[in-house]
């Protein structure tokens, strides 16, 4: 996480530059950008350093001042989760699944009555996630936009060309590795995949089904490792969904560095 930090120092510093060149009239607003910008740096530094007032502060402050800007959820969301604060983690998770879907320029998509519901759905999941790793005395994970797009399209791709598998059917996606290349163009230092479907009965976009679901990955040796694992840092989580009630969630923990 340290390369992100000084590669975030070197975007402030552009930022000043251009800060310095800009006609009077851009001043309010690229300032704005600029004190969001080492808000989220000093927000960031002071998580790391367990400081969780200071982060929290800074955090939600850039956070205002870019109501846009996922980074600083990214690190509320934890900052939230390491206090107990469900309800506010849960809002991160949230904006961090919404980023998710407003980048996204995938064919695939999944029914939008249920967008809202599917939000809420894959934010419980990530911080079902991030409570487990918590208790076991593991580091949570960060959430990462782009992963819980790979992870969403692996899903509704199981839902649209009916298997269920880690190994897709379709050249060029064959692995979660393949999947991952593909988004950001370069390979991950270590990515570790769980999927689940499940067959809906009633209302089964519900906190519950979702907990059953974590329940059932922890029930198992290889899905349990995978959630545990203290070598990954990033977590992306993406559900799919049909008319009928079923759904398919597939979750990635990954470790990498920016490209």
């Amino acid at each position: 996480m340290r390369q992100r930090l000084s590669r975030l120092q070197l975007g402030i510093a552009v930022l000043l530059v251009l800060l310095a060149a800009a006609p009077c009239w851009a001043e309010p607003a690229l300032s704005e950008v600029v004190h969001a910008c080492v808000l989220l740096e000093q927000g960031k530094q002071a998580f790391e350093q367990q400081q969780a007032s200071e982060a929290e502060q800074c955090l939600t402050e850039a956070a205002r001042l870019r109501p846009q800007w996922y980074l600083p959820h990214q690190w509320l969301a934890l900052v939230y989760q390491k206090a107990g604060n469900k309800e506010a983690a849960l809002h991160s998770y949230r904006q961090i699944q919404l980023a998710s879907l407003e980048s996204s320029d995938s064919l695939r998509m999944n029914p939008p009555k249920y967008t809202d519901a599917l939000l809420d759905c894959e934010a419980l999941m990530a911080w079902l996630i991030n409570k487990t790793r918590w208790e076991a005395g593991i580091q949570c994970v960060l959430p990462e936009p782009r992963l819980a797009q790979v992870a969403r399209q692996h899903s509704m791709e199981m839902r649209d060309l009916h298997y269920f598998s880690h190994e897709s059917p379709v050249s060029g996606r064959r692995t979660c590795v393949d999947r991952f290349e593909n988004l950001f163009e370069f390979s991950p230092q270590l990515i570790a995949e769980n999927v689940a479907r499940r067959w809906g009965t009633g209302d089964f976009l519900t906190p519950e089904k979702m907990r059953q679901t974590h329940r059932a990955f922890l029930s198992t040796t290889s899905h349990r490792r995978n959630l545990l694992m203290a070598s990954v840092e990033r977590l992306g989580v993406g559900i799919a969904v049909d008319d009928k009630g079923n759904y398919w969630v597939t979750e990635l923990l990954a470790r990498y560095q920016d490209e």
